[in-house]
């Protein structure tokens, strides 16, 4: 292969992941339904399963990606699930496919792209190394369907058939390659204790609470100041008066947690989560969140979704200063919110919520 075609092939590779973010940014709620569909069929086929007996408890449901299925051209994930062992797990099994066609599009036209552009390039490199180069770069496409299962499954888990799922103490859902690079979306540990989450944070570990869950406790009156929750699942949490300045938030769940007073100070909250929670008096003074790839030139991860505030009380929280872009204040009670003027018009509020904010001029 020449230095010249495989900058090419680079260049295609980097505009094709700029386009599926596109389309994971534009049209993510339009595909939530089918995905959550396949979901909850893959759930029923495990309680079907374990109800006549040929299934025991689990501790690991996977969407596994396999290159088989790509040289195949098939756009399907097996679902696996294992105990407590894992991978080591000697009655593992396989007990469907998750189809996730619908976000690889972008994939297939880099495929067919590069395959028609090596024979016009006078062969400028073989079917063989174009065929390996496409295989070492889907990794990449697949991140979109990780995060695509992620911002789906919440209403999945809240109900039958999931919960009807026998599962250990300590459960997760991942989506990734078998026996390689694989991404929690969901994590269960009925036995963890207050004492022991906060023994934990208290090392301020970098990513290792990430799809973590600490669902229910109360944390209230904690400093977690210049902690790493990204991705954490923090729902129905309590967090009053809670220390979460100069924090790593991206993607942690907050929905429906008691977030009275807690102080978000210089935080980065990208794609966070506070639907239904109750954020009244929160400070988010100089909290930044965007929407978007981090990159606009050269393609580095999947774009952050927005920060969603739908359905929260912010009555009377204080954003003078964030850098806040693109945030969905949906239903969000915004009486004596405290906002910069600038951000009264960027904010994207309705009439009444405009009119019951206060605007701090300079």
């Amino acid at each position: 292969m020449t230095d010249e075609y495989m900058q090419y092939m680079e260049a295609q590779k980097n505009q094709k992941l700029f386009e599926m973010e596109e389309l994971y940014q534009s049209r993510l709620d339009e595909f939530i339904p089918a995905i959550q569909d396949s979901l909850n069929q893959s759930f029923q086929t495990v309680v079907a399963l374990q109800k006549n007996g040929r299934l025991g408890e689990i501790s690991y449901l996977e969407y596994t990606f396999l290159y088989t299925n790509l040289i195949n051209q098939k756009d399907a994930a097996q679902v696996r699930v294992y105990d407590d062992n894992w991978y080591f797990d000697p009655y593992q099994r396989v007990i469907g496919e998750f189809d996730y066609s619908l976000l690889f599009t972008k994939y297939w036209e880099l495929w067919t792209q590069l395959l028609s552009g090596r024979k016009r390039s006078a062969k400028a490199a073989t079917a063989k190394e174009t065929i390996s180069f496409l295989l070492s770069c889907a990794s990449q496409f697949y991140k979109y369907i990780a995060a695509a299962v992620y911002f789906s499954i919440l209403p999945c888990i809240s109900e039958d058939p999931f919960q009807s799922i026998l599962r250990a103490d300590e459960f997760e859902i991942n989506v990734g390659e078998y026996m390689a690079y694989t991404k929690a979306v969901y994590k269960e540990n009925r036995n963890r204790s207050l004492k022991a989450a906060l023994d934990w944070f208290a090392l301020r570990e970098e990513y290792d609470y990430a799809f973590e869950a600490f669902c229910g406790l109360d944390f209230s009156g904690a400093d977690l100041s210049e902690i790493d929750l990204r991705y954490a699942d923090l729902r129905h949490a309590a967090f009053k008066n809670t220390d979460f300045e100069d924090s790593l938030l991206y993607g942690a769940r907050f929905c429906h947690a008691n977030l009275q007073g807690a102080d978000f100070c210089y935080s980065q909250i990208h794609e966070a989560d506070f639907t239904g929670a109750d954020l009244a008096n929160a400070r988010f003074c100089r909290a930044y969140a965007y929407r978007g790839a981090p990159d606009p030139v050269h393609w580095l991860n999947v774009g952050y979704r927005s920060v969603n505030f739908h359905a929260a009380n912010l009555t009377n929280a204080d954003f003078t200063h964030a850098s806040i872009y693109d945030a969905d204040f949906t239903g969000a009670n915004m009486t004596g919110a405290k906002l910069d003027r600038a951000q009264l018009e960027r904010f994207a509020l309705s009439f009444e919520q405009k009119q019951s904010v206060t605007v701090i001029d300079g």
